[in-house]
């Protein structure tokens, strides 16, 4: 716990669990600081999904295991469950702890000001083009006031959080000033709002006004007790497997020996582990390193990685015998070749998941503007492809910086293809080939997504004020490219106008997914009226079933 003016493992899991509690409690209320009245504000959810999962990690642990071992699966953990750009960033923001903590077996003020400040750097490289007025501009200032705190003398790391937080909640009410589409929706920073309540309950634990119960696994396996950061190692090493997939899945964790830990070291296991088999996942966490590979010869694969170091929690699990019930079954005369390149795609609807299936897509991925998948989900779904590189498919904007997360840690073999909407990844999908290389797929694919355009028709939850448009709620909302383009009472008005706004735009393609069957009149009559006034354009219709968006419009 704290004591002397230093925070100890005990003490800083409580703090962050405190963090989780105060979050939890209020997800909603960020979910409803979303700035258009849709009603599919997640940045909560997202925040807190994300930051359980990097909890659920730090509790796999034995009790008593170190600083080091309990911040490095807090940040291991957030960064696999990373949903969405909220997620991300706090992801990096906790990354910066990590680094900063190094091998510290207490924190004091100092430190814990710096592992501020290293988590907005880090944070700050993962963002492209970084935006004042989001959760980055607070958690900058924040520690801005964190270290100005250190540097009173005799100062406890009480003292530091409450700097800090206060200068957080004063930037958070100044995010309307900074952007102004926060200004007119009138709503702070969601993002920024997250981080605010997980600083407060940071602040509850140090103050001593709250001391979350610490509740552990019941897991005593020795293989725990080696007080190492094998949690943070944790990823979906898929304990589903392809169809047809035969021979030993086998995972282990290779300890460094002192002579082999080096910055390359996760290159050269990767590439011995490329010579026993296939679906290869490696990751390294300091000096340890996690393996997964799909191999005929899985003795063959341990012998090789005894090279490296000791090896613990080995796991081997047959496939073939998973696979016996399709053996069973009359013999046709196929035979499974791993393709150049596979396709991961993430949508939401029955009728999206068909559609994909059908352009080739190998794995899709439930998921889209309503619930954002992790880095792990991303993970798993391209470990279970079995291609030589993988590409995904994000199709929304709030998924690519999880989907690039997920690249990161997969040795070059996935590639991100940032598609924004369905149907830019619609159109991905279409040029996809298998046998191509993965930039011949990729150069198609950033070619044929230039040409779309992208719109949607949903519910006005609440009233606002957003540009020119007074909203009410209930009203229905035509968004184009992010940016909410018509208003009205009537969802066949909103529709029409749409539709008429991509034809003006010299659309040759105009195609409407709807959500339930109960909409196909309503879109068939706009198709009746618009084809007379535009016969050169060509109206599609096509079943999605996708949540909370009546429509979802794709224009070539």
């Amino acid at each position: 716990m704290q004591q002397q003016g230093r925070l100890d493992a005990a003490g800083f899991l409580a703090m962050l669990q405190s963090g989780q509690q105060e979050l939890g409690k209020h997800k909603e209320d960020v979910n409803a600081l979303n700035v258009f009245p849709v009603p599919d504000g997640d940045t909560g959810t997202n925040m807190y999904l994300s930051y359980t999962s990097g909890i659920d990690q730090v509790l796999s642990l034995p009790e008593g295991t170190a600083l080091e071992q309990v911040v490095s699966a807090f940040s291991a953990g957030l960064l696999m469950g990373a949903r969405g750009n909220s997620g991300v960033i706090l992801s990096q923001l906790f990354r910066g702890f990590q680094l900063a903590f190094g091998k510290a077996t207490e924190v004091d003020a100092p430190l814990f000001a710096a592992a501020l400040q290293n988590g907005v750097r880090i944070a700050y490289k993962a963002v492209s083009r970084p935006v004042e007025g989001t959760i980055l501009t607070v958690a900058r200032e924040a520690a801005l006031a964190a270290e100005s705190a250190v540097k009173k003398q005799d100062v406890t790391i009480e003292a530091v959080m409450l700097a800090t937080l206060k200068r957080a909640e004063q930037v958070l009410d100044k995010t309307p000033d900074m952007l102004p589409i926060l200004r007119q929706a009138g709503v702070v920073d969601s993002g920024g709002q997250g981080l605010v309540y997980i600083y407060r309950g940071f602040l509850s634990v140090l103050s001593g006004s709250l001391t979350p119960l610490v509740e552990r696994s019941s897991n005593k396996d020795d293989t725990h007790s080696t007080a190492t950061s094998t949690a943070s190692l944790a990823f979906a090493s898929s304990e589903v497997h392809g169809e047809g997939e035969y021979g030993y899945c086998t995972e282990f964790i290779i300890r460094l020996d002192s002579d082999k830990i080096s910055e390359v070291a996760e290159r050269q296991v990767s590439d011995v582990m490329e010579t026993h088999g296939d679906s290869l996942l490696v990751v390294q966490a300091d000096d340890l390193i996690k393996v997964h590979v799909h191999t005929l010869h899985p003795g063959a694969a341990l012998e090789s990685a005894q090279h490296f170091g000791a090896l613990i929690r080995i796991k081997i699990d047959n496939m073939t015998e998973q696979n016996q019930a399709l053996m069973e079954k009359p013999k046709v005369e196929t035979k499974t070749l791993k393709k150049v390149c596979g396709l991961v795609a993430v949508a939401a609807g029955e009728g999206f998941s068909e559609i994909f299936r059908g352009l080739s897509t190998d794995v899709v991925v439930h998921g889209g503007q309503t619930m954002n998948p992790s880095t792990e989900d991303l993970l798993a779904a391209a470990n279970n492809v079995a291609a030589d590189y993988v590409i995904l498919l994000p199709n929304n904007r709030n998924i690519i910086m999880a989907a690039q997360q997920a690249a990161a840690v997969s040795n070059g073999r996935i590639h991100v293809v940032e598609t924004h909407s369905i149907g830019q990844g619609l159109a991905a999908a279409l040029v996809y080939q298998e046998n191509h290389t993965v930039s011949e797929n990729e150069k198609a694919m950033k070619e044929a997504i230039s040409h779309i355009m992208s719109g949607s028709i949903t519910t006005a939850v609440r009233d606002t004020m957003v540009g020119d448009h007074a909203i009410v709620e209930g009203d229905y909302i035509g968004i184009s490219e992010g940016e909410i383009t018509f208003v009205h009472s009537v969802r066949a008005d909103v529709l029409v106008s749409m539709l008429e706004y991509f034809c003006g735009r010299k659309a040759e393609i105009c195609t409407v997914f709807y959500q339930e069957s109960g909409l196909v009149s309503e879109v068939e009559e706009a198709f009746e009226s618009l084809s007379k006034r535009y016969p050169e354009v060509e109206f599609e219709l096509q079943y999605g079933g996708q949540p909370l968006y009546s429509y979802l419009i794709a224009a070539e």
